[in-house]
Order: C-alpha cells, then sequence, then structure tokens
C-alpha cells in the first residue's frame, strides 16, 4: 500500500506521510506533483494525505474522505428516527458496523456512549482517524466525534469476547443489499466495505451482549427483519427502515 500526499505538500506534511507510513506498514512516495490519475497509474489505489485529513484512492478514482457531513444535518433535525428508538435515558451503544461513523456521531450527539466497531482497514484508517481530528467551528459535533470509542475488529470476533449484557443496546447498518444514490462517500466506500449479512450467529451473541434492545437498519425491500425476527418500523416515503428487537429481562 502507497501514501502520497496532496499536491499542497510542504515538510510538515511530508515528515507526517513518512510518519504514517511507518504506521500503517505502507510505503511512502513523494507526490511529484502528479495528477491523481497519474498517481493510480503508478501505485494502484493508495492513501492520500492532506493537511487536516487523511483519504482514500480507490481504483475507479473515487476517493474515501472523512465528512460528518450527513451526521451534523441529523443533529440539528428537531427528530430523528433512531435517536427515538434508543429511549430517553443516555445509553451505552455498540455500533457493530461503523462505516462513515454517521450513525455513531447522531448517537453520541444524543447523550450516549459509543463504542464504534470497523472491520476494514482502510475505512478504520480514513474514520478514525478523522473522528480524532476533523475541526469543525460546530464545538458540540467536535465533542462528539472525539468520543466515539472506535475499534478495529469484526463484530462477531468482538461479540464473542464481551461479557454477558456488556452493553445496553447494539447496533449495525450493515452494507445494503440495494444500492441508494446518494452520496458520493457511499459510492466511495462501496469497494472497500464488509459486504457480509447479519447472520444467526452473529443475533445469538449480540442478544447475549445486549441488555436493552439490538437495532438494525437496512433497504426496505430486505429480508433481513423478517429473517431474524425483528420488528420492522415502517418509515413511510423512506428507503430505509429499522428493525428492532427488545432482548431486555420480561418480554
Amino acid at each position: 500500500m502507497i501514501i502520497t500526499t496532496s499536491l499542497r505538500e510542504n515538510e510538515t506534511l511530508i515528515a507526517h506521510a513518512q510518519e504514517l507510513a511507518h504506521e500503517l506498514g505502507a510505503d511512502y512516495q513523494p507526490r511529484r506533483k502528479l495528477s491523481l490519475a497519474k498517481c493510480l497509474e503508478r501505485f494502484g489505489p493508495f492513501y492520500l494525505l492532506y493537511k487536516d485529513r487523511l483519504s482514500f484512492v480507490n481504483a475507479d478514482a473515487s476517493e474515501l474522505t472523512f465528512h460528518p457531513d450527513t451526521a451534523a444535518l441529523r443533529i440539528k433535525a428537531p427528530h430523528d428516527a433512531l435517536v427515538s428508538l434508543l429511549g430517553k435515558s443516555p445509553k451505552t451503544i455498540l455500533d457493530t458496523t461503523m462505516g462513515l461513523a454517521s450513525d455513531s456521531l447522531v448517537m453520541v450527539a444524543a447523550g450516549n456512549q459509543v463504542t464504534a466497531l470497523e472491520s476494514q482497514d482502510v475505512i478504520f484508517q480514513v474514520v478514525s482517524r478523522g473522528l480524532a481530528s476533523y475541526q469543525t467551528d460546530d464545538k458540540q459535533l467536535e465533542k462528539a466525534m472525539r468520543s466515539i470509542k472506535a475499534i478495529k475488529s469484526d463484530s462477531l470476533s468482538f461479540l464473542k469476547a464481551q461479557a454477558d449484557n456488556s452493553f445496553d443496546i447494539i447496533y449495525a447498518d450493515p452494507m445494503f443489499s440495494e444500492i441508494i444514490k446518494e452520496s458520493e462517500n457511499l459510492e466511495a466506500i462501496k469497494p472497500l466495505a464488509n459486504g457480509s449479512r447479519l447472520t444467526e450467529e452473529w443475533l445469538k451473541e449480540a442478544k447475549r451482549v445486549a441488555r436493552e434492545k439490538i437495532i438494525i437498519k437496512a433497504h426496505f425491500r430486505d429480508t433481513v427483519f423478517e429473517d431474524l425476527g425483528f420488528e420492522r418500523q415502517v418509515r413511510p416515503n423512506q428507503k430505509l427502515h429499522y428493525g428492532v428487537m427488545d432482548v431486555s429481562e420480561g418480554h
């Protein structure tokens, strides 16, 4: 894997890229004013370091970068369907599919404590570093980004290592079976994401580890809700539905 810098390189950025290359087990290559297309030709898919963030350029030239834009809009909205499902009091939440961390950010901003898992290394590197360093004038959003605990792990191994009832809520938003054209960043994450479906084994572990409920998000045409026994929350005119399974005692 190669890492290079943006065209506005300086000694500091180059030193940071070399340091990061060492950390990621990648090779640093000087940019030498090459266009992105030329870099792709020469390096194949590569990490691209800017002054304030790390991106990844895919083979199709789409660029995966961290940006809290969708989360910021949802946090400011008067109502969010996911937040309503969490309940009023602060919860400990395990987001088993971090991805671009939008859902994690929305849940943290609503006053919950979130641990987010990402199994794919490139996505983990770009997003976890973004959460740690992205700067914005919106201090509430910045505080939310810094407070997510991001862990590189596949969800099943992580769940198996947890004690019973370790988290109030377990959340999953697996890659959609139907592609939704809504953001360039979703296009850029697609070639890198873990496309595996939720399984009975995953559900068994999630039920053991969750104290209150398991929430999943999927395309409205997806049968995962019915397949695994979730109660589908129908959202009129929305392409994405949530499914809820109550696992608290007495149910």
